[in-house]
């Protein structure tokens, strides 16, 4: 029963708004109070980022991240500190103690890349029993939130960041890194190709076949998907459309 109403969930999530996407506009802010979308987050005038002896990364993935950018980064325990423009530095601080934190206050932030073409860090924002993405800009600290860790198209104009999980459903982004700041579009369709049905899930890796196109692989957490239902989202400029 749980999985037929989670079923329906979805469905209702996917078909909620009429057009094929809509514009968030309170994804970006800037951190002016310290805090953002429930993490700590400041903009300060200090220099970033001399390493500190003893400091460690979050994990083995952002130790490589932050090795590969030792200018630009520094992890200080629970402190992520991000060089921006003008001498100034964000510092995200991470709320992970169970003691301490309560379920709606829990975050885990961890750098995930470094886009310096485009001039935006990506952070990894772990919370209770899911997670999101921010994309911040290096110029002055403002940030996007995404449902995922997002994936760039060839040219790095796009990027689509997909959620896809049994507790918080499926939310899919398709982001316009052209704009300043990064337009959002909300995907709100379902696929509707042959093979498709209720407990059909998107894949949860999104992979970019060309500028204009992406294709979803893995394997569904919904049971009942079906393999070969092909999912290929074709996207244009502010408009997506499913291709079967």
């Amino acid at each position: 029963m749980r999985s037929v109403a989670l079923a329906f969930a979805v469905i209702g999530l996917f078909s909620a708004a009429p057009a094929d996407a809509q514009n968030d506009t309170q994804r970006t802010a800037t951190p002016t109070k310290g805090l953002l979308w429930g993490s700590k987050m400041t903009v300060e005038n200090d220099p970033c980022c001399t390493p500190k002896q003893g400091a460690k990364a979050g994990d083995r993935t952002e130790a490589a991240v932050l090795a590969s950018v030792p200018d630009r980064a520094l992890r200080d325990g629970p402190i992520l500190r991000l060089k921006l423009q003008d001498n100034r530095v964000l510092k995200i601080t991470d709320c992970n103690d169970q003691d301490a934190c309560e379920a709606d206050r829990f975050r885990v932030h961890r750098l995930a890349a470094w886009w310096p073409k485009l001039g935006y860090y990506v952070v990894f924002v772990g919370l209770y029993e899911e997670s999101i993405a921010y994309l911040v800009s290096e110029r002055d600290g403002r940030t996007t939130q995404v449902a995922a860790l997002p994936v760039l198209s060839p040219s790095g104009h796009r990027a689509v960041a997909l959620q896809s999980n049994l507790m918080s459903g499926v939310e899919l982004n398709v982001i316009d890194m052209t704009a300043d700041p990064p337009k959002v579009l909300e995907v709100s369709t379902m696929p509707a190709c042959a093979g498709a049905g209720p407990n059909s899930f998107l894949r949860p890796k999104p992979v970019w076949i060309d500028e204009s196109h992406v294709r979803f692989e893995g394997v569904s957490p919904q049971p009942g998907d079906n393999p070969d239902t092909k999912q290929l989202l074709r996207i244009g400029d502010g408009t997506t459309e499913w291709e079967c």
